[in-house]
This record gives C-alpha cells, sequence and structure tokens, in this order.
C-alpha cells in the first residue's frame, strides 16, 4: 500500500476534508522528482497542499546549501505546473536533529548509525531486516 493509495482510501471515506500531505524535505525532493509511485496523483489528491519540514542548517550566512537549493527547484517546478493550486509551505524547525530518514534507509555502515540512532532503534531495525538489511537489499 502506497501514500496514494491510503489517500484514496481517507478521501472516500471523508469526502469532505481536506487533506495536507507532511514530509522532510529529502522526502518532499524525491516525490517531486517523480520517485514515488503514482507521484502526480499524490499531488492531485492533497489539492497541492503539503508542509515540508526543513531541518535548520549552518552553512554560512549568504550560502544556500544543496539541499536548499533543490528544495527550491522542486517546489517551483510544482507552483509552475499547477499554480491555481499549489500551497506548498516550507517551516525550519532549528530543534529537528539532523538524523535524515533517507540516509538511515539507505545505510549498512554500523558506525554510521550508531551516531545517528539510538541503539535499540538501530537493533530494532537491524532484527527485522528494515531498509539496506532487508533481504533484496543483500542480494
Amino acid at each position: 500500500v502506497g501514500t496514494a493509495d491510503l489517500l484514496e482510501m481517507l478521501t472516500k471515506e471523508a469526502p469532505d476534508v481536506d487533506f495536507t500531505l507532511a514530509l522532510g524535505a529529502d522526502t518532499f525532493i524525491d516525490l517531486a522528482s517523480g520517485k514515488w509511485r503514482r507521484t502526480e496523483d499524490v499531488f492531485k489528491m492533497v489539492g497541492y497542499r503539503m508542509v515540508v519540514f526543513r531541518r535548520k542548517v549552518d552553512d554560512g550566512e549568504n550560502n544556500m546549501s544543496e539541499m536548499d537549493q533543490r528544495l527550491r527547484e522542486s517546489i517551483a517546478k510544482m507552483q509552475l505546473n499547477n499554480s491555481t493550486q499549489s500551497s506548498i509551505r516550507v517551516i525550519q524547525i532549528p530543534s529537528l536533529s539532523n538524523v535524515s530518514s533517507s540516509v538511515v534507509r539507505k545505510s549498512k555502515n554500523d558506525a554510521v548509525l550508531k551516531e545517528m540512532l539510538a541503539s535499540d532503534v538501530l537493533d530494532y531495525i537491524q532484527q527485522r531486516r528494515m531498509y539496506s538489511f532487508s533481504e533484496e537489499n543483500n542480494e
């Protein structure tokens, strides 16, 4: 079951509700670039209403980080394609951890993961063979 499937179910159960999707910046960039199954359906089902959470980046006062550049380009692309509907808001959260779920999902490096995650969380992921520890990623 993907996000679009879940949104279809929710909109059938509550057709008068306007849903808004909340996600992290790296996940939004993946969605906007078409890496998700049924990307366009997801955008349409939430009426292009999204809240994107961004970690505060300390790259110097005048330097825009690569992530910020990619985020702005992704938002601009969606707003250009859907200028009448788009409502994508970016919220910077200085207290948000620097742990990127995308990095955690892709990494098998125990040393890196031990720095990012509590030991019980890393144990849980490894025991259940989640993300990069899954069977399909070991082939």
